[in-house]
């Protein structure tokens, strides 16, 4: 178990709804979101184009990526809007493969932002990429 101190039941998958390459990288997005009036960028982990996964907020603190959800929850976001790369989609699978062990949570623990808010269409792409990638490794 990660020695984490807040209690985290759900994973969040987000997309940064942009596909400019220049926006491919958390930096970015917290610069977006420091506009915002955010703390810090509201994500726990950016998946960038290449598939590398950069870490956003520390775990122990509540993200800024869900409303009403974000106290108990991880927030990752995959890098795009219409395109998503093999790299992001098998670098998620890996990162939310060890966050449901670390934080002893199970595969039904995952939703689209767009589940919890219809008014998103955010991820902008289905879980069963990800999904399959979790089961058949």
């Amino acid at each position: 178990k990660m020695n984490v101190t807040r209690k985290i039941d759900l994973i969040v998958v987000h997309c940064s709804d942009s596909d400019v390459k220049a926006h491919d990288d958390i930096s970015v997005i917290k610069e977006w979101h420091l506009q915002r009036g955010f703390l810090d960028v509201g994500y726990h982990f950016f998946i960038n184009k290449n598939g590398d996964i950069q870490t956003g907020r520390q775990l122990n603190k509540a993200g800024s990526h869900c409303k009403g959800y974000n106290a108990h929850s991880v927030g990752i976001c995959l890098s795009g809007r219409n395109y998503f790369s093999e790299q992001q989609f098998n670098s998620a699978a890996l990162l939310i493969d060890m966050l449901i062990h670390f934080l002893d949570l199970s595969i039904t623990d995952i939703v689209r932002h767009c589940e919890l808010n219809p008014a998103k269409t955010c991820p902008n792409f289905s879980m069963i990429e990800i999904l399959n990638r979790i089961y058949s490794s």
